[in-house]
């Protein structure tokens, strides 16, 4: 019973860690609130991720960011103003997209 049920934990980690978000491909800048001021705003965009614990914490923030990047990919934005970066303890990425010309 407890070889079953360390089974099924180490599977179940194991999914977690292989579920991550991609980015599609795109030619999106991350740049600084200088760089933006002639663009057009085109919306706010911010990802999270439930992933907190131990070694897949870092996963969890790579998903979170993949997740706004999609966003702003969907806003037909080039330039993203990101002003909460994700961590292994927020695993959420917050910012506005652009469209620069």
């Amino acid at each position: 019973m407890n070889n079953t049920i360390r089974t099924l934990a180490c599977l179940s980690t194991l999914a977690i860690l292989t579920a991550c978000a991609t980015v599609k491909p795109n030619n999106i800048r991350e740049v600084n609130d200088s760089e933006v001021k002639r663009c057009r705003l085109a919306g706010p965009i911010n990802g999270s991720d439930a992933i907190f614990v131990g070694l897949s914490a870092g996963v969890g923030s790579k998903n979170a960011k993949a997740r706004a990047m999609n966003e702003a990919i969907r806003l037909n934005a080039t330039d993203v103003v990101w002003s909460q970066q994700g961590t292994s303890m927020t695993n959420e990425w917050v910012g506005k997209a652009y469209v620069c010309k």
